[in-house]
This record gives C-alpha cells, sequence and structure tokens, in this order.
C-alpha cells in the first residue's frame, strides 16, 4: 500500500509480445528478451518521477524521497494460452513463477545501475533497508549490489489491473488475471450521452484464427468463468 502522500508511478510489460512461435509445439516465452526490456522499463518510470508535476508539496516530496515506482506484467493469461498453458494448472504457475523472478531480479539489478549513475533514493538508509524480509530472500550478487552502490527506487514492483492499457495494448487479457470472456460486446458513451456498441475479440484469439482459421480451439483456451476461484487465487 502506498504510504501518506504517495503515488502511482506504474507500468507493465507486454508478456504476449515476447512469445515466439505460438500455437505451435515449439512455443516459448523468450526469456532473454523479456530480462533485456526491463532496464529501459525501470528507466523510463524512474525519469516520470522527475517530469511530474505534483498537485501537493507533501506528494512531490514523497515521489522523490522514494522514487517509488511500480513495474509489471501484463497479458500473462494471453501469454499461456499462446503457449498451449491451461490457466489453473501447475505449469502455468511455475510459467508465471520465472517470469516473475525474472522481471523482479532484473528491475533490481537494474534500479542498483541507476544508483550508481545518478544516486540513490533520497531517503535511502542501507542497513535498514538490507534487513527488510524480502530483500533478504533476492540472490546473493543483488544484496551485495545494494549494500556498495544502493538503489535508485524503495520499490520497484507491482501487479496492476492494468484494464484500460490492456485494452489499449490490442485488447490483451489483463494483469494477472484469467480472460474475461473470448468475445464480448463493450458499450461506450458517445459526446452527446448515447452508447455504441463494439464487439471485442482477445487478443490470444485473434492470434489463433489469423494463424488457424476456424479450427476448434484447444483447451489452453479458457475464460474466468470456467475457472474455481481457488485457480485465480493460487496463480
Amino acid at each position: 500500500p502506498l504510504p501518506p502522500y504517495g503515488a502511482c508511478d506504474l507500468g507493465s510489460l507486454n508478456l504476449t509480445r515476447f512469445v515466439r512461435e505460438p500455437f505451435t509445439g515449439r512455443a516459448h516465452l523468450d526469456l532473454v528478451a523479456l530480462r533485456a526490456a526491463v532496464p529501459l522499463a525501470v528507466r523510463m518510470l524512474d525519469n516520470v518521477i522527475d517530469a511530474s508535476r505534483f498537485p501537493l508539496s507533501r506528494q512531490a516530496d514523497q515521489a522523490h524521497g522514494t522514487r517509488r515506482i511500480g513495474l509489471g506484467l501484463t497479458g500473462l493469461a494471453d501469454t499461456l494460452i499462446m503457449l498451449n498453458l491451461r490457466y489453473g494448472e501447475a505449469a502455468a504457475y511455475r510459467l508465471a513463477g520465472e517470469v516473475m523472478a525474472s522481471l523482479c531480479h532484473s528491475a533490481y539489478r537494474a534500479s542498483i545501475e541507476l544508483a550508481r549513475e545518478k544516486g540513490v533514493f533520497p531517503f535511502f538508509d542501507a542497513e535498514a533497508y538490507l534487513q527488510a524480509e524480502f530483500i533478504g530472500r533476492l540472490p546473493d550478487d543483488i544484496r551485495r549490489g545494494i549494500a556498495r552502490h544502493g538503489i535508485r527506487n524503495s520499490h520497484l514492483l507491482t501487479i496492476a489491473p492494468t484494464g484500460t492499457i490492456s485494452l489499449l495494448a490490442n485488447n490483451i487479457s489483463s494483469g494477472l488475471e484469467p480472460v474475461f470472456e473470448f468475445e464480448y460486446l463493450r458499450k461506450l458513451r458517445q459526446p452527446d450521452g448515447s452508447f455504441r456498441e463494439y464487439r471485442l475479440a482477445s487478443h490470444a484469439l485473434l492470434q489463433w484464427r489469423s494463424l488457424r482459421g476456424a479450427q476448434a480451439l484447444p483447451e489452453s483456451f479458457i475464460a474466468a468463468r470456467d475457472l474455481p476461484p481457488q485457480a485465480h487465487l493460487d496463480m
């Protein structure tokens, strides 16, 4: 949770853009490319703090003092489908964990490098920071890097809902949520107050149709209504 006068500075990597050879026996997630994208995302979100004009001086003080950012992911459910994995099964959880570990560790290493280049966040207290339980679970090289160089951002990760930005990114599944529905109508209010309906299809479904046409959907195509709540909680 944000502290008093905290401000969100969020961004998410679209996992579907890192899927190679979707819907084939060679389908895989390019974790090398994903890890390479993280430092750019961390730098961009860190720059947002300096570019922003905060309504209240206390907000500015908190943002500049902690340089808190929230890098996350989106499109996870569509990515699983494109990799022939079923949301809610063990293989899907394992991949999601591997993705999140890659994102987490790459983000912390990037923030250490930014600290070397630009300095640590002003509220940084090395001794207290390194004693935090979460930091204690990070790889040894990250903890050594923080001890030696500090870190640019007090917090680095957030898995946000990403509802609107996921619509803008070709209607991918949002955050780590399962696909809401593969086809549905969405109403948008018009300038005159009336509503206009738009028929939407999920990114994974459109990808499948572009490659396989009208072939029957495989079992990896599973929507939220077909999943037990526990599967969502487990993810």
